[in-house]
């Protein structure tokens, strides 16, 4: 970080920056896209440091902040996907991925929390896809938990390091996750056009 950016920071009223932590998170955990719940991470690091704030207030809020928006995205996500057409929620409710959310659910909703990749479809197809509300809201809180709790450690011990680091682990994963859902989607096309030569014969 800049010189002046830790003195702008530390200059900010806590109880304020709770209050957007709060929201941010709360936008972030509901599972909308290009939320940076990185940034109100990086000022209570930043607060922390100049010991104005506590690391405890800082999980806190922005934990709490996650799950209640991942709450809120569960929620919202299976009213919208109850009203789309029928052919389009057997897209996404098929065997296969009802099966894949049986046995990996607790897993995937953890690892939602932190990898935004996961985040808005687990987030918004979970109830569709027939994950209960009391474990998804207990397999969110862990994830809620440990996403900030890590995270927020991570910023306040090392500060721009953990920063640069989360965007490089975040370009190195993108193009990763896009290749496996090309390759995902090239074997799903395969097997249709095949299932529907085999239907004409």
């Amino acid at each position: 970080m800049t010189p002046e950016l830790p003195a702008w920071l530390t200059a900010l009223d806590p109880a304020w920056l709770n209050a957007a932590t709060l929201g941010l998170m709360f936008v972030e955990g509901a599972g909308v896209p290009g939320v940076p719940g990185i940034l109100p991470m990086l000022a209570q690091a930043a607060l922390m440091g100049a010991g104005r704030t506590s690391y405890a207030d800082a999980v806190l809020w922005g934990a709490l902040g996650n799950f209640l928006g991942s709450l809120t995205g569960y929620a919202l996500g299976g009213r919208i996907l109850a009203r789309l057409p029928a052919r389009w929620r057997e897209r996404v409710q098929t065997p296969r991925i009802r099966r894949l959310t049986a046995h990996a659910g607790p897993l995937l909703i953890v690892l939602s929390r932190s990898v935004g990749s996961l985040r808005t479809p687990v987030t918004w197809t979970a109830r569709a896809l027939g994950v209960r509300s009391v474990p998804f809201t207990l397999w969110a809180l862990v994830g809620a938990v440990l996403h900030v709790g890590l995270w927020q450690y991570a910023l306040w011990k090392s500060g721009e390091a953990a920063l640069r680091y989360v965007q490089r682990a975040e370009a190195d994963l993108t193009p990763a996750l896009l290749l496996a859902a090309l390759g995902g989607g090239l074997w799903w096309g395969a097997r249709r056009f095949r299932t529907r030569g085999e239907e004409q014969v």
